[in-house]
């Protein structure tokens, strides 16, 4: 059997990422805030194709975060028409999928999974749980910003930047908050809606490391090209951004974005 990893997104608690038969190369001992090391294989620039399987709702967040993450030296997110449908959310080889739908009281408000092939990503989808986002809470710009963003971010191998809901915001998308506008004075006075300096650096120190091998889909030339085959690949791994209230959720398979629900 290959040594397919199965992924989790996170957002706000850590779950677990469980990875089988993989060895964490030198990426992730050169950087911590990479996922296990996990990124897309690269002999050079990458130009990733991610599918839009959102709600007309989510379009002007999902086209500010692809083009923000878009400006980093080594990689372009480049929007295509979805290849799946919201409610599977089906991952497409050589490309990122993102989907929205009300998929329930999960505790996650963004979900990301990601398929490998040792620590070199293959695919990857990312759930939107309108499920949240329809509640007043969430229902706000700067949630969406940060949610759109943050996995995103997952979705390339970057870590977060840490899962404290309540200290002081970093001013980057990667950083978990109650606030992510800056503005109620629970968390300082940094808007955690976008990528910042330091996730670029971050990211950059993972891809500056280059591989023997490239998918044909995420090189530049190809990025045009929306042959990608949906392909069952076994054993995904995946990421969450959950909600604050749901500690043990997912520890297994799952690191996520979680939403702090208070009761």
């Amino acid at each position: 059997m290959t040594s397919f990893l199965k992924a989790a997104v996170r957002r706000g608690v850590p779950l677990l990422a469980l990875a089988i038969g993989a060895v964490a190369p030198a990426h992730a001992t050169l950087l911590p805030q990479s996922w296990n090391g996990y990124h897309w294989a690269h002999t050079g620039n990458l130009a990733i194709m991610i599918g839009n399987n959102a709600s007309a709702a989510w379009a002007p967040y999902l086209a500010a975060a692809e083009a923000k993450w878009s400006t980093d030296k080594y990689i372009d997110y480049i929007p295509t028409a979805g290849m799946t449908s919201a409610g599977s959310c089906g991952g497409v080889y050589g490309t990122v999928q993102v989907c929205s739908g009300n998929y329930g009281a999960t505790g996650w408000l963004g979900y990301t999974q990601v398929w490998t092939a040792g620590t070199q990503i293959t695919q990857a989808t990312i759930k939107l749980n309108d499920y949240y986002f329809s509640q007043a809470k969430y229902n706000t710009v700067a949630f969406h910003q940060q949610v759109a963003c943050q996995e995103m971010g997952n979705a390339l191998g970057l870590d977060d930047l840490d899962h404290n809901y309540t200290n002081i915001n970093a001013g980057t998308c990667m950083d978990y908050t109650n606030d992510p506008t800056g503005t109620k004075g629970t968390n300082g006075s940094l808007a955690n809606t976008t990528a910042d300096a330091t996730d670029f650096s971050r990211l950059d120190a993972i891809y500056a490391v280059k591989d023997a091998t490239q998918i044909i889909f995420t090189k530049p030339k190809a990025s045009g090209n929306a042959q990608a085959v949906a392909t069952a690949v076994p054993e995904p791994a995946s990421w969450m951004t959950m909600m604050a209230g749901f500690l043990g959720l997912g520890l297994s398979l799952r690191r996520s974005r979680k939403a702090a629900v208070r009761a």
